[in-house]
């Protein structure tokens, strides 16, 4: 997941130094400390900091000890979730869901993402318990800024496969991609991957500052790098984003033209993509616009409102990395199969069978109706329907 941080250099006072002999005690008295009388090369404001040549100096936001002792628990609970409820996943689409679909292929691109990230959550947390104190080396701290960054991309690429790959199914069910085999999806997958990994590569050929990890920092001059990693963590989250919004909105117009509303297979579709959208946005908006907030605070010199944005920033991170617990539970809307196997693996298939076996007794009119009103719609709802 692409990590967007903020950090305070230590850079060279814009002051001139002044040493104590220069100082006689006549210049210390009350009235000669009046603006007028200050040296030419001293601004009357201690806010208004000025470079040697005149033109304005950034400044740069402070890191906050609150924020740092509000993540370290944060991550731990995510990372214990989060290994979890994928290692779970992961079992279930390797052990007990054969064959594969087209879909199943970009989910468990998904939960390979989020092992990206599980895997290095340690190491942020001794990073934010330390208060941003790196005790690991710089090419560990390279390899993890890469594998995050590269978690939050393939995080949001495969989410947008997702809802393309549904929309597809729904809007356009006869196009050849609508009818890819899993082995055509597990292609689609591996370039999706070569391209992720080339977009972030440039995390590991960044140098650090010693004891510092953070892959985003603030500087009046940001090298080639830093521009195109913000430029990255900003388009990786809108474009992907539109596409979809774009797609929830076409299938919930195909689905009214076509008279499916009441179909169960139309409404898991809308239930899921909803399910994507509601992830999405919750796990990546709050550190795009915090982290945007901040940009536009150190462009326009606002210290004060630099330190609260980059504060809410900080914070933010949690809810980025909130998107390994959230996903597994997205399988559950984009898979009817892996709710079902589950449960099995947790031993609470027999008694939802039990409950099933009893309303279909009850009631075997109802379902040989349903059963009827599913063949009428024929294909077109199979397609509708997530695998």
């Amino acid at each position: 997941m692409q990590h967007m941080e903020f950090h305070n250099f230590s850079s060279p006072s814009p002051l001139p130094s002044l040493s104590p002999s220069s100082l006689s005690p006549s210049s210390l008295s009350p009235s000669s400390l009046s603006p007028s009388s200050l040296p030419p090369s001293l601004p009357p404001s201690p806010s208004a900091f000025t470079t040697a040549s005149g033109t304005p100096a950034h400044c740069h936001p402070t890191s906050s000890e609150k924020v740092s002792d509000f993540l370290v628990p944060v991550l731990g609970v995510e990372f214990v979730l989060g290994l979890v409820g994928n290692s779970l996943a992961f079992l279930i689409f390797c052990v007990r869901m054969r064959p594969w679909t087209s879909n199943t292929v970009f989910l468990v691109s998904l939960v390979i993402a989020d092992f990206l990230l599980i895997i290095n959550l340690p190491l942020r947390m001794d990073y934010y318990f330390f208060h941003e104190t790196w005790r690991f080396g710089g090419t560990t701290c390279k390899v993890n800024l890469f594998m995050l960054s590269t978690n939050r991309t393939a995080s949001v690429v495969f989410l947008t496969a997702i809802a393309f790959n549904r929309y597809l199914k729904v809007v356009r069910p006869h196009h050849a991609l609508s009818r890819a085999s899993a082995w055509a999806a597990a292609r689609v997958a591996g370039g999706l991957w070569v391209g992720i990994l080339l977009l972030n590569g440039h995390l590991l050929l960044t140098t650090y500052p010693s004891r510092v990890c953070l892959s985003y920092q603030l500087g009046a001059a940001p090298s080639p790098w830093l521009r195109w990693h913000q430029a990255l963590f900003v388009l990786e989250f809108f474009l992907p984003l539109a596409i979809i919004l774009f797609a929830i909105v076409s299938i919930g117009l195909t689905i009214q033209r076509r008279g499916l509303v009441e179909q169960a297979g139309p409404r898991r579709a809308v239930r899921m993509l909803a399910a994507v959208v509601a992830v999405y946005v919750v796990c990546f908006l709050p550190s795009v616009l915090f982290g945007m907030a901040s940009l536009v605070a150190f462009r326009l010199n606002a210290c004060p409102a630099l330190n609260i944005c980059t504060q809410l920033f900080h914070g933010s991170i949690a809810f980025t990395y909130l998107n390994s617990v959230l996903d597994p539970v997205l399988y559950c809307f984009s898979s009817p199969n892996f709710l079902r196997q589950g449960q099995a693996l947790l031993g609470l298939r027999q008694g939802w069978q039990g409950s099933s076996s009893n309303e279909s007794s009850c009631q075997p009119t109802a379902r040989l109706q349903a059963s009827r009103k599913a063949e009428a719609t024929g294909k077109l709802q199979a397609e509708v329907s997530p695998e």
